[in-house]
């Protein structure tokens, strides 16, 4: 028996309140669990167990000893029960539904951790704008996708993270930053914005017609960076998730207009058939992104440019 061996038999025998139950714990002897703790005892240069007709009882330095010992001896039976989850995990294939942007400004961190901790799953991702990623997880061609809220009855969302819309604008336009702006005089302004079908179009139309105004874009786009690189040109003002832009609105490259009416929050999340048969391997990737994405909620992380 190794040191390791011994400060077991000792955990056990403390445990069971005997070396004979401490022996059948462990599927040995009773003599080897005997020896086990007489070796411990000698190794330290202390009595640490005293036997008694109906058991043992620990002398003070056994209490002391078997306090760290109960500790250490939990964070190897859950260091053991993880291995044991990971090589349950060991091989799969997960069908992730997402944009080429959400991959790019969020999911990569993440992906890139859950695949060097598991690199025999496979990731398979399907890139599109939502109500494609939506429409493939009803067909059941994902296990599960990344989308803009709300989805309909027949999708289930695991969790959801807030996200803030903006107006942006370049330098050209600084001078309509020096104040809040109400929608109305922001409207007559020319436009940049993604295409009729995306979610933050479809948003932006919403927020118009609340206050009975229209606009048609001067120029329309179907990739928020090649939008960005339009606005940062000065050929227009658009309506964008605040979180893409934080670096340029910092360096200057981009300005935020304020807006006099307030710009209601919108919300991605985690989205998977209810009761959909899920692989192991896929059911363990959607919980490890949901927890991921349920720790990092109050952080601005870039989300999906392409909604």
């Amino acid at each position: 028996m190794s040191s390791m061996d011994y400060y077991k038999v000792f955990y056990h025998t403390v445990k069971e309140g005997s070396i004979t139950g401490a022996a059948q714990q462990l599927y040995i002897t009773q003599p080897s669990a005997s020896y086990a703790i007489k070796q411990l005892e000698e190794q330290l240069g202390v009595r640490l167990l005293l036997r008694k007709a109906k058991g043992i009882e620990m002398t003070e330095e056994g209490r002391v000893l078997f306090q760290f010992v109960e500790q250490a001896y939990g964070l190897l039976v859950a260091g053991e029960r993880k291995i044991s989850e990971m090589k349950t995990y060991i091989a799969g294939t997960i069908r992730l539904g997402a944009s080429d942007s959400l991959c790019k400004y969020f999911l990569f961190p993440f992906l890139d951790k859950f695949h060097k901790a598991h690199p025999s799953i496979r990731i398979c991702l399907s890139h599109g704008k939502t109500e494609s990623i939506l429409q493939r997880l009803r067909d059941g061609e994902i296990d599960c996708g990344i989308a803009h809220l709300p989805v309909d009855d027949r999708l289930l969302v695991q969790t959801t993270r807030p996200i803030q819309d903006c107006f942006i604008a370049g330098p050209e336009y600084a001078a309509l930053a020096q104040a809040p702006i109400t929608l109305q005089e922001l409207s007559k302004q020319p436009f940049v914005m993604l295409s009729a079908h995306s979610r933050t179009r479809t948003f932006f139309h919403a927020l118009l017609q609340t206050y009975g105004l229209e606009v048609v874009p001067d120029i329309e786009l179907g990739s928020v960076d090649l939008l960005i690189d339009f606005v940062r040109k000065g050929m227009g003002i658009s309506f964008i998730t605040k979180e893409f832009v934080g670096d340029d609105l910092a360096a200057g490259t981009l300005v935020e207009l304020e807006l006099v009416e307030p710009i209601p929050s919108r919300s991605i999340g985690v989205v998977t058939i209810p009761d959909g048969a899920l692989s192991q391997a896929a059911a363990f990737f959607v919980k490890e992104l949901v927890a991921h994405m349920e720790q990092n909620e109050m952080e601005a992380r870039p989300i999906d440019r392409m909604v």
